[in-house]
């Protein structure tokens, strides 16, 4: 396991979606689309790489490559230094100490460009939602980049990052001015590795409260209602957790898959709450020990015949969680509907833990 989705692990915090900045040709994308992440921001300035970069993700549904170099303002122009290891230690800061301790790495090129911010690529790629987890990589700038996400930082769980004990890089940081920097956003280093010359990597995790209970209002309206799904899955009958459609109403929460569809063409799952009521919410919990990503597209429709349907609820992309205490909630304005669909907009399969709906 990458060890930036280890560290996650260990503070006990979900993957839900990534943004990686500094992140070459997409080597870590395979490992991001196991972990279930959806979706994951691929952030690369090097034209040359960032067409690698692009090629490899094209395939890779939620998976999106962003050309552009962070900083702490937006609009400057920079000379991007190209490195000749690949690329790698490639930054818009000049080598400084970095020379001395690698002298085999020098730049051989230059590209012109502006700058952005983390900020500003949220607002753009990731409206209202900003991925939990940061992986920052960008040799001796990371702090500039830090700056440029004031906005974003108070709702990220973990921030991965370059360290080192002096600045590597002329402008750059020290591990010191970063732990200062995320302290106040109420990111404190929860794990850290440095080789023998005070450079390596850092994470910094939120510390996590104690979970506020929901509110259950006059009681789960989907309780062991009917429930029927567009087809059945071989797995259906393999796991305790699942028995058919009614096992995401049966008021068991597992963190495994209460019901299973087939693959196929935007498969469904709906209850029927066998009378015509106004609703306050729609809760819906993810499996959370694999395959959440494939959520990542659900919609939520309500009906009061069962056969024309309202959208109320469009994912657009986004994985979210379940028993781990990040459930979907759908809040609605009290619209009166006797069923309740859930609804993938891609062709694959639909299988969720519960279903709640008061």
């Amino acid at each position: 396991m990458l060890d930036q989705l280890a560290a996650m692990d260990a503070a006990f915090l979900p993957v839900e979606s990534i943004l990686h900045i500094g992140a070459s040709e997409g080597q870590e994308r395979f490992d991001y689309q196991a972990a279930g992440a959806s979706p994951c921001f691929y952030v690369e300035p090097i034209s040359s790489v960032f067409e690698i970069l692009r090629q490899n993700l094209e395939s890779m549904p939620g998976h999106h490559a962003i050309k552009a170099v962070c900083s702490d303002a937006e609009g400057t122009s920079v000379n991007f230094n190209v490195a000749s290891n690949g690329g790698q230690s490639s930054s818009f800061l000049n080598l400084g100490l970095h020379a001395r301790l690698y002298p085999g790495v020098t730049f051989t090129g230059v590209e012109t460009m502006e700058t952005t911010t983390v900020d500003r690529l949220i607002e753009v790629h990731s409206p209202g939602r900003v991925p939990n987890l940061w992986v920052i990589d960008t040799q001796g700038a990371d702090l500039h980049v830090l700056r440029g996400a004031r906005a974003s930082l108070p709702f990220v769980d973990g921030v991965f990052v370059e360290a080192s004990l002096r600045p590597l890089y002329t402008g750059g940081c020290s591990l010191s001015e970063i732990t200062d920097f995320l302290a106040p956003f109420g990111l404190l280093m929860h794990w850290l590795s440095l080789d023998e010359n005070g450079n390596g990597d850092a994470f910094f995790r939120r510390e996590k409260g104690e979970p506020q209970p929901l509110p259950t209002y006059d009681g789960n309206r989907a309780l062991n209602r009917p429930a029927t799904q567009s087809s059945w899955s071989e797995w259906s009958d393999n796991f305790l957790a699942a028995r058919g459609p009614g096992g995401g109403v049966n008021g068991h929460i597992s963190g495994y898959f209460g019901f299973h569809t087939g693959e196929e063409e935007r498969p469904w799952w709906q209850v029927d709450l066998q009378e015509i009521r106004p609703l306050r919410e729609v809760r819906v919990y993810n499996r959370v020990d694999s395959g959440r990503e494939r959520a990542r597209t659900l919609q939520v429709l309500l009906s009061v015949d069962g056969e024309t349907w309202t959208l109320v609820h469009d994912q657009a992309g986004y994985t979210f969680g379940g028993k781990d205490g990040r459930p979907l909630r759908v809040m609605l304005a009290g619209p009166s509907a006797r069923y309740v669909r859930l609804q993938l907009q891609e062709r694959g399969y639909l299988h969720l833990d519960e279903v709640e709906i008061y």
